[in-house]
């Protein structure tokens, strides 16, 4: 009998020593993308954070180097640049055309990665200054960047080459933050860490739980273009999130009207609606971030019965209701995920 007692003491001992196991927090600040991000990273053994951080500040800058049309010497400018014919990228980049490519017929071309025209012609990918409204010009923008993207280009993916039937010109801003996310956290997830968040811009993974045990808490900010302040806090579970908001990144032209970020591909004008703000929750970031822009372009109603019929979805919506309130809509899972 006393030997039960005694291995049944142990028992609970032995339970009690793994559920009071020391949790290590260490918190990495990162700089990419044009932006500001953090990391947060949760273990039981203290961690080198100098190596870490290095290695993902390398990857970070590999995916710039890919992607960032900001980098004349970036793989994407050098596409851009390049006439029709053979032009050799690599994987990854052929990767995230693939993925635009679904993403562009998933959402009836809301989201379009040949929209670099407009971009350019809107002063956003580099500061131009004020400018001036060319409708006909822009017609024939829109014109350039419609059709099926995939009859324009011919992928070789094992001598990581795309041939180009059509002189297009790719973006890939609008999900290469989510990317980026995606990429710091299967780095992680490779190193064996189970417990973390990423964040890049406002775009954010994670995994696990926080170092107390509890789920990660973020907050959804409240479209305002003066001021920062949290709208709603939701709690993820191995997810991702992504927001695309109206409410910032603008740009005057000269007769002093604003024009926003978000470009609406198929008309080749700025696209302002009472949709202030898409989040949308997937399991990856880049996927979130892809479609919280399509959400910008379809307004409240198109992108939350978009949403609803791409079960691996989820959004918060912000809008401002007839008479400028703000209003919200999000679906069941989301609502199950607020906190605050």
């Amino acid at each position: 009998m006393k030997k039960a007692v005694l291995i049944l003491v142990l028992l609970v001992c032995v339970l009690t020593c793994k559920q009071e196991q020391k949790k290590y927090q260490t918190n990495l600040e990162i700089e990419t993308m044009g932006t500001w991000g953090s990391i947060k990273l949760i273990d039981t053994v203290a961690i080198d954070s100098a190596t870490v951080l290095n290695e993902i500040n390398q990857l970070l800058i590999d995916v710039n180097n890919n992607f960032s049309t900001y980098i004349d010497t970036s793989l994407i400018s050098k596409f851009n640049s390049s006439d029709t014919g053979m032009v050799k990228v690599n994987a990854e980049f052929i990767k995230l055309l693939n993925s635009s490519m679904e993403y562009m017929n998933k959402s009836n071309d809301a989201f379009n990665p040949k929209v670099m025209p407009l971009v350019l012609y809107y002063g956003f990918a580099k500061d131009n200054g004020h400018i001036q409204i060319d409708s006909s010009y822009i017609d024939s923008l829109v014109h350039e960047i419609n059709g099926d993207l995939s009859e324009e280009v011919v992928i070789d993916e094992e001598n990581e080459e795309i041939k180009k039937l059509k002189n297009i010109q790719l973006d890939f801003s609008a999900f290469a933050k989510g990317y980026g996310v995606d990429a710091v956290a299967e780095y992680l997830l490779s190193k064996g860490y189970s417990n973390f968040m990423v964040e890049i811009g406002g775009e954010v993974r994670t995994h696990g739980k926080k170092a107390d045990g509890q789920a990660w808490r973020l907050g959804i900010e409240k479209p305002d273009e003066e001021s920062r302040s949290i709208f709603t806090v939701i709690e993820l579970n191995n997810n991702a999130m992504a927001t695309s908001g109206n409410y910032r990144n603008i740009r005057i032209l000269e007769d002093g009207s604003k024009i926003v970020h978000t470009i609406n591909p198929k008309t080749g004008y700025s696209k302002m609606s009472n949709l202030l703000s898409a989040t949308i929750i997937a399991d990856n970031c880049m996927t979130a971030d892809a479609y919280a822009t399509a959400c910008m372009v379809m307004g409240v109603d198109s992108c939350f019965n978009f949403v609803l019929k791409h079960k691996e979805l989820e959004c918060y919506l912000i809008y401002a209701d007839s008479n400028g309130n703000l209003e919200f809509k999000a679906t069941d899972k989301v609502v199950e995920m607020i906190v605050e």
